[in-house]
C-alpha cells in the first residue's frame, strides 16, 4: 500500500492578522480532510500571513488511485488559492 506525502506552498493575499490565516487555514484542512479523507496539518510559517504551507498525508490500495488523488487535490487548490510549490513523494 502506497504512502502519500505532500508538502504545499499556498501564496495568501489580503490577509491583514494571523487570527484571519488561523481562520482560514482551519476552514481549508476542515474541507480537504473531508473530501478526500487525508490527514493534513500547517507543516510550517505559522507566523507568516503571506504564506500557507500544508503538509499533507495518505494511505492508498495502488499507485495509481495515489497520483490520482495528489493531482486531484492539487487542482482543488490551484482553483481556489495560488499554489507556489508542491513537493511530492510515495512511499511504497
Amino acid at each position: 500500500m502506497p504512502v502519500s506525502f505532500l508538502e504545499i506552498d499556498i501564496k495568501l493575499f489580503g490577509i491583514n492578522s494571523l487570527k484571519e490565516k488561523r481562520s482560514i487555514v482551519k476552514r481549508l484542512l476542515s474541507e480537504i480532510r473531508s473530501k478526500y479523507n487525508i490527514s493534513a496539518i500547517e507543516l510550517a510559517n505559522q507566523n507568516s500571513k503571506e504564506i500557507l504551507t500544508l503538509g499533507i498525508a495518505f494511505v492508498s490500495l495502488d499507485k495509481s488511485s495515489t497520483f490520482r488523488t495528489q493531482e486531484s487535490l492539487i487542482e482543488y487548490l490551484e482553483r481556489k488559492y495560488t499554489v507556489e510549490n508542491v513537493y511530492k513523494e510515495v512511499y511504497d
